[in-house]
């Protein structure tokens, strides 16, 4: 079964009151997904380079990764790695990557069910961990029971569907800022946050709207036409209220969301350095 038959079997169970299939089928289109991104018997473990990367670490690394960049952005971080949430679950601490393997993807593939103190429900208000961007929203619940929301379908959806590794699979297009000269990405980094007095995380995060905005047009357009742009990313959530935070510290936008006249300035600069690349393999 393919992934994409996966995917599209897991929202038809999910709209006819079958979530707990529809996740079982999540957890199959993640793990495939995570060895198109880690290929079986050719990836060198992470935690340890002199073994193969096992199932378990090729799925929390992938899908860890994409958990992180559609909650929390992670502007210039790795597609792959950690998930940013971390859930006490019996006095332990887990990355919650790790409980959707260990007890989910686990338990619903190799038993067909979840143990007792395993839950998936619809959301509830006594659950004390709630995120929500990119139009996706999740809840969790940790203690000695351990209960996700499904909204949880909706993300997991997501992550597979926007992977870069699936592309293809669905007909969706990935690209890369490259720089356009002979300097490097760290390099274009340095000029601008010495030049305007900024931090490199600051750097990539009006990378990232230059990037969703396009090099091309942000050249092209006029500073209301920029702004407007950029306030759409604001509303849309890819440039999220964590990320305003830091920038209007720098007035490089006001606390509501709004790019200053430095924004602007910075955002034209980072065009002028990169290309959009298409992304093909």
């Amino acid at each position: 079964m393919s992934i994409k038959i996966q995917v599209e079997d897991a929202k038809f169970l999910a709209e006819n009151g079958r979530h707990l299939g529809a996740l079982t089928n999540l957890m199959l289109a993640v793990a495939a997904s995570s060895r198109k991104t880690f290929p079986k018997g050719k990836t060198k473990s992470l935690k340890d380079p002199s073994k193969k990367m096992g199932d378990s670490e090729a799925f929390t690394l992938f899908i860890g990764g994409r958990i992180r960049k559609i909650l929390f952005g992670d502007f210039g971080g790795s597609e792959t790695g950690n998930s940013g949430i971390s859930v006490n679950f019996k006095n332990k601490q887990y990355d919650i990557a790790f409980i959707l393997y260990k007890f989910y993807r686990c338990e619903l593939v190799h038993e067909g069910e979840l143990p007792e103190d395993i839950e998936f429900s619809p959301p509830r208000e006594s659950m004390n961990l709630g995120m929500s961007n990119n139009g996706v929203s999740v809840s969790v619940s940790c203690g000695n029971t351990m209960v996700l929301d499904y909204g949880w379908i909706d993300l997991l959806v997501e992550s597979v569907v926007s992977a870069r590794c699936n592309g293809k699979t669905f007909g969706i297009q990935h690209f890369e800022m490259h720089p356009a000269t002979d300097i490097s990405d760290d390099g274009i980094c340095k000029i601008i946050t010495e030049k305007y007095n900024t931090s490199p995380g600051r750097f990539h995060i009006l990378k990232e709207a230059a990037y969703h905005i396009q090099p091309s047009i942000v050249i092209q357009s006029n500073d209301e036409e920029l702004r407007t742009e950029f306030s759409k990313l604001v509303y849309s959530g890819i440039i999220n209220r964590g990320a305003i935070t830091g920038l209007s510290s720098h007035n490089l936008t006001d606390r509501s969301g709004n790019i200053t006249d430095i924004g602007i300035e910075i955002i034209r600069y980072i065009s002028v350095e990169y290309e959009l690349v298409e992304i093909t393999s």
